[in-house]
């Protein structure tokens, strides 16, 4: 079973793509904040992560960077956003984002957006 991280600083949305990654055959963990999100992905090793770019205890391009760092492989890392900065969307290509999401968006599209990833 594939390990999905959601690091996402609103427990409501944090909490329905747990369910909705559950019930398409995921497993998945939870950090509300930038930090948790780091120990989190040592701890958990996942397959993918699903990332706010706005959180408490630094952003959610800083957690990539880490987590990049980390990755002896280039782990693919879904950007989710409540700005609709363009700006911020530049940087997630170019940082190498596997996908880029704006709240709000559709469940289904993550759902096959990650399926397409994870499952090729």
């Amino acid at each position: 079973m594939k390990k999905i991280l959601i690091i996402e600083d609103e427990p409501l949305v944090a909490k329905a793509l747990s369910i909705r990654l559950k019930s398409a055959g995921y497993s998945s963990s939870i950090a509300y904040d930038a930090a948790t999100g780091l120990m989190q992905f040592k701890k958990t090793e996942p397959d993918m992560v699903l990332l706010d770019i706005n959180l408490p205890a630094g952003d959610g391009f800083m957690v990539a960077e880490r987590i990049f760092e980390q990755s002896p492989t280039m782990l693919p890392i879904i950007f989710i956003t409540a700005s609709k900065d363009p700006q911020l969307l530049q940087k997630a290509k170019d940082m190498g984002a596997a996908g880029y999401f704006e709240k709000p968006y559709e469940a289904q599209e993550l759902l096959d957006a990650i399926a397409e990833i994870l499952e090729g």
